[in-house]
C-alpha cells in the first residue's frame, strides 16, 4: 500500500496522440503532462483510463502543463464499444520505450554510484511525504493509495518491460513500506518512536492502558488504510 508515483513531478507524461482523436482535436500534445481530470489529480495513467473509459460520450475538463505553463481544455470524450458495453476514449496513449538516442548513458565511480543512490532514494521518500501530507489535508484524492491488486499489475508491467523497470519497481515498494513504518502510528516503528519520545519528554513510561489504547489505535487506522487501498483497487478493476 503506497501513494503512486507517476514521475518527479505531479501528473501523467502523454506520449502518443492520435490527430483526429479526441484529445487531438482538443489540442492535446505528446509531452503535455496531464495533472487533473474534473479537478481531481492525476498520477498514473491508469488513473486516466479508468476516469475517462467510464464516461462514454460526456465531456470532461483536463488540466495539463505545457513547458512549465498551466492549461485547461474541456475534452469531448468519444464512446467507443467494447462487447456490450460502451467505453470512452480520448485516443491518447502513454510514453513508450525512449529511442537508444535519446537515453544517456552516465558512468559513475561505486561511490558516486552510491551517493546517487541515495539522493534518489531521499527525493523519492520525500516525494512520498508530501503526496501523504497532501492527502491527509484533502488536497490530493485518497483514490491515489495502491493496494494488493494494483501492485501486483504494476509488478507483472514492470517485469514485462525489463530487468531495470522491474528493479526499480522494487526499490519503489520497499522505499514505501519503509515511510509507511515510520508514520507515527502506534504497533509501527514509527509510533514506538513516538511513545519514546513522549516517556522521555514525560520522565517515566507510558501505562499500560495508554499503551494498549495506543495500540487499539494503530490497529484501526491500518485497517482503515488497507480498506480504502483495497477498495481503490476493486473500483479500478470494475470501472
Amino acid at each position: 500500500m503506497a501513494p503512486r508515483r507517476g514521475g518527479d513531478e505531479d501528473g501523467v507524461v502523454v506520449g502518443a496522440v492520435a490527430r483526429d482523436g479526441a484529445a487531438g482535436r482538443a489540442g492535446l500534445r505528446p509531452g503535455d503532462r496531464i495533472t487533473a481530470i474534473n479537478g481531481e489529480s492525476i498520477s498514473d495513467f491508469r488513473d486516466i483510463v479508468a476516469r475517462v473509459s467510464g464516461h462514454p460520450g460526456e465531456t470532461l475538463s483536463f488540466d495539463y502543463t505545457r513547458d512549465g505553463v498551466t492549461h485547461s481544455v474541456r475534452i469531448p470524450v468519444a464512446a467507443d464499444k467494447d462487447g456490450d458495453k460502451l467505453v470512452g476514449r480520448i485516443q491518447a496513449g502513454p510514453i513508450k520505450k525512449l529511442p537508444d538516442d535519446m537515453v544517456m548513458q552516465i558512468e559513475l565511480s561505486p561511490g558516486a554510484a552510491l551517493s546517487r543512490a541515495a539522493q534518489e532514494a531521499w527525493s523519492m521518500t520525500a516525494l512520498q511525504g508530501r503526496l501523504f501530507w497532501r492527502m491527509v489535508l484533502g488536497q490530493f484524492s485518497m483514490k491515489n493509495l495502491n493496494g494488493p491488486l494494483s501492485i501486483a499489475e504494476y509488478a507483472g508491467d514492470s517485469a514485462e518491460a525489463g530487468v531495470a523497470s522491474f528493479m526499480g519497481f522494487l526499490v519503489l515498494i520497499s522505499l514505501s513500506l519503509g515511510f509507511l513504518n515510520l508514520l507515527p502510528i502506534p504497533i509501527l516503528d514509527g509510533g514506538q518512536i513516538v511513545f519514546q519520545l513522549v516517556e522521555w519528554l514525560k520522565g517515566s513510561p507510558l501505562s499500560e492502558r495508554a499503551q494498549a489504547f495506543g495500540q487499539q489505535v494503530g490497529i484501526a487506522l491500518l485497517i482503515l488504510l488497507m480498506g480504502v487501498a483495497l477498495f481503490n483497487d476493486i473500483a479500478r478493476q470494475l470501472s
